[in-house]
């Protein structure tokens, strides 16, 4: 299974925000969509991520003053993205490997989505369940 079938799967739009932005305001955007990272861009263009870890590293050096630190300044830069047609087992392994739980993903330079390591688990464990359907049957017959 690829990721443009996870991402088929969630809503369309892909949240970002512009690396000259504060903490405080990348922080109640994700607690108002309810979600664990945001896409950092500099005019369209992905430069990061700034996910729930980098809040707390945050707020465990200087949070009196998240409305005045640029997202810029704190965001994980260092980022592994997924193209649209990457196996998402090789994505859960990845993800596994490099201790990280939110992937861009890009189609060419356009930012098409952003998945989760729940997102790859949720899919993975539909796909084994699939199987195991499809191998009950072919053992047993149909029920």
């Amino acid at each position: 299974m690829s990721v443009k079938e996870i991402l088929k799967d969630k809503a369309s739009s892909v949240l970002s925000i512009e690396e000259d932005r504060n903490v405080l305001e990348a922080t109640q955007m994700m607690v108002g969509a309810k979600v664990g990272s945001l896409i950092v861009t500099f005019q369209g263009k992905l430069v990061g991520i700034f996910t729930e870890r980098d809040l707390m590293r945050v707020v465990a050096k200087d949070h009196a003053n998240l409305d005045k630190i640029k997202l810029k300044d704190v965001m994980t830069t260092q980022l592994t993205v997924a193209g649209p047609d990457e196996d998402v087992d090789d994505i859960l392994n990845n993800m596994i490997t490099k201790r990280f739980r939110h992937m861009p993903v890009l189609d060419g330079d356009k930012i098409i989505g952003l998945i989760s390591i729940g997102d790859a688990v949720k899919t993975k464990l539909s796909k084994t369940q699939a199987e195991m359907h499809i191998l009950r049957e072919y053992m047993y017959g149909p029920h």
